[in-house]
C-alpha cells in the first residue's frame, strides 16, 4: 500500500511545495505571508499529501464489504475471538475502526451483551485508523530506507508492524478486561451469511471517493482552523532583547545587500521566535515528560494538537518546521525532519529509532477527543471513556519508553 501510493504522494508534495514557493515570492514579507505560506499551505497542503494512501485503505475495505466476505470473516473469527472472551460480532466494529474508530464504536450497538460491547468500545481505538496513516507515512518516508527485505520492502514491513501492534494490544487488553472488571460468559453467535457476489466497481469507486472527500473536508475545516490557531501560537508573542538584536543585524545585512547573511539571520529569528512563542513554551513544559521517549519540544507541540485529530500532527509539524526555516523555499517536511539539528548537541535531532518510538506511541495512545466523546455517548457514562483515555496513554508511554531506551541500550539510537 505504501509503495503504491508513494508516486502520487510525491507528486502532491511537489505541487504543494511549488505553490508555497510561488506564493512566498509574490507576497511581501510580513505576518500575512507567514500565515498563508508557513501556516495554511504548509499545514493543510502537507496533510493532503496522504490522501492517496487513505484511498487505497478504503478501497480494500470496500472490496471486502461488497463481495460479501466481511460477514463470513466475522463468522470465521468467532472461534478466535472467543479465546479472549468476545464473539464474532465484535469483529466488524473492530474492522471498521481501521477506517475510523467513531463508526466502529457506533457499530457495537449490534452486540447484545453489555460487557462485550464495552470491551469492544475500549479496544476499538487500538485499531490503526486512517487518521494515523499520515503520521506513519511521514515518519516511514523520512527515516525508513526503501530497501527490499526478501520479497517485501522495509517500509512495508514497518507499516504492517504498526497495524499488527495495534491488533496485538487490543487482544491483550480485551483478554485482561474479560478476565477481570468485565468478566462474563462467552455469548453465542448466530448470523445469516449473505451470498458471495462479484463486487460492484462503481459502488467501490463511489465509496472510496466519498470517504476520501470526507478526509479532504476535514483537512479543509478542522485542520485549517487548528493550523491558523497554531500559526498564531507559534508566532507570538514576539519580542525580547535577543530577537531585537537579530532584527537590527538583519536590517543592516539587507541594507548592505548581504542576501546570504540576511537569510541566515531570518532563519535564526524564526527559530528564536518559535522557541519563545506560546506553542514553544507548551512544548518546553512537556519536554521533560517526553524526552525519555526520544521526543523534543517540537514533537510535544504536535502531540498536544493531535488530541483534536490525530492527522493534525502532520500539519502541526509542517507549520512548526516551516516557521523555523523562514527565508527559504518551502522544504518538504520529511526532509526537514531528517535534517533537523538539536542545538544543544549539534547532532541530528531525530533518528529512525525516534521515528519508531513515535509511531509506537501513536499506535497505542488515545489522541482523538471525538472518539472519547462518542464512547461517552455510547456507554452513557464518563467512567469507561476516562479509563480508556488514561489506560491507552499510559500504555503508549511505557511501550514507547521501552522501545526507545531499549534501542539506545542496543546502540540503535546513535
Amino acid at each position: 500500500m505504501f509503495a503504491w501510493a508513494q508516486p502520487i504522494m510525491d507528486f502532491i508534495d511537489a505541487v504543494v511545495g511549488r505553490f508555497g514557493s510561488i506564493v512566498h515570492a509574490v507576497l511581501p514579507a510580513g505576518p500575512v505571508r507567514s500565515l498563508i505560506v508557513d501556516g495554511i499551505i504548509a499545514g493543510v497542503g502537507t496533510t493532503l499529501t496522504f490522501v492517496p494512501q487513505i484511498a487505497v485503505l478504503f478501497f480494500f475495505i470496500s472490496l471486502l464489504e461488497d463481495t460479501g466476505y466481511m460477514a463470513r470473516a466475522a463468522f470465521i473469527m468467532d472461534r478466535l475471538m472467543g479465546k479472549v472472551g468476545l464473539s464474532g460480532r465484535a469483529f466488524i466494529p473492530l474492522l471498521s475502526s481501521f477506517a475510523c474508530a467513531i463508526p466502529g464504536i457506533m457499530a457495537t450497538r449490534t452486540i447484545d451483551n453489555r460487557r462485550d460491547r464495552i470491551t469492544t468500545i475500549i479496544i476499538a481505538p487500538f485499531m490503526s485508523c486512517s487518521a494515523r496513516l499520515p503520521v506513519y507515512a511521514l515518519l516511514i518516508g523520512a527515516f525508513i530506507p526503501n530497501v527490499w527485505v526478501g520479497f517485501v520492502t522495509l517500509p512495508g514491513i514497518v507499516l504492517f508492524s504498526m497495524y499488527f501492534l495495534g491488533i496485538a494490544a487490543a487482544i491483550v487488553v480485551a483478554a485482561l478486561l474479560k478476565r477481570t472488571v468485565l468478566r462474563g460468559g462467552r455469548p453465542l453467535y448466530v448470523m445469516e451469511l449473505p451470498p458471495y457476489r462479484m463486487p460492484s466497481w462503481r459502488s467501490i469507486v463511489l465509496t472510496v471517493r466519498e470517504r476520501s472527500w470526507l478526509f479532504v473536508k476535514n483537512a479543509g475545516t478542522v485542520i485549517l482552523a487548528i493550523t491558523v490557531v497554531l500559526w498564531f501560537l507559534a508566532s507570538y508573542p514576539r519580542g525580547g532583547a535577543d530577537l531585537k538584536a537579530l532584527e537590527t543585524r538583519h536590517a543592516t545585512a539587507v541594507a548592505a545587500g548581504d542576501q546570504p547573511g540576511a537569510k541566515l539571520l531570518e532563519r535564526r529569528m524564526a527559530g528564536l521566535t518559535l522557541e519563545q512563542s506560546f506553542a514553544g513554551r507548551v512544548g518546553r513544559y512537556l519536554e521533560p515528560a517526553i524526552a525519555p521517549l526520544g521526543f523534543d519540544w517540537r514533537i510535544g507541540v504536535g502531540l498536544v494538537t493531535s488530541f483534536a485529530a490525530r492527522e493534525v500532527m502532520v500539519s502541526t509539524l509542517a507549520t512548526v518546521f516551516n516557521l523555523g526555516n523562514a527565508g527559504q523555499d518551502m522544504v518538504p517536511l520529511r526532509q526537514s525532519l531528517r535534517e533537523a539539528i538539536d542545538p544543544r548537541t549539534g547532532r541530528k535531532a531525530y533518528s529512525p529509532l525516534m521515528a519508531v518510538s513515535l509511531m509506537v506511541f501513536f499506535v497505542l495512545a488515545c489522541q482523538c477527543m471525538s472518539t472519547v466523546a462518542v464512547a461517552r455517548r455510547e456507554t452513557n457514562s464518563w467512567r469507561w471513556p476516562i479509563f480508556m483515555l488514561v489506560m491507552m496513554n499510559v500504555l503508549a508511554w511505557l511501550v514507547s519508553f521501552a522501545v526507545y531506551q531499549g534501542g539506545r541500550a542496543l546502540g540503535l539510537g546513535l
